[in-house]
């Protein structure tokens, strides 16, 4: 079972994840545990922050892939 079927449906993950549509990256520094984290301003949910995890429970910092529009990764 992988963490997407754990953690909850497609419906929960659009509604998770769509709450950061609008917002704007300010700011990235790696946290105290060092995680990847990310300073963000929304319209209308105002200041927020993303650490970037492994899985959901935090059990260690993860990794994100940055891609153009066609799908290529930069590095």
């Amino acid at each position: 079972m992988t963490n997407y079927e754990r953690h909850g449906s497609e419906d929960y993950w659009q509604e998770y994840y769509g709450q950061l549509e609008g917002a704007k990256i300010t700011k990235f520094w790696m946290s105290d545990d060092d995680f990847p984290t990310f300073g963000l301003v929304h319209p209308k949910l105002g200041a927020l922050v993303i650490e970037v995890s492994r899985d959901p429970e935090g059990n260690d910092s993860g990794f994100l892939f940055i891609t153009d529009a066609k799908g290529e990764i930069k590095s």
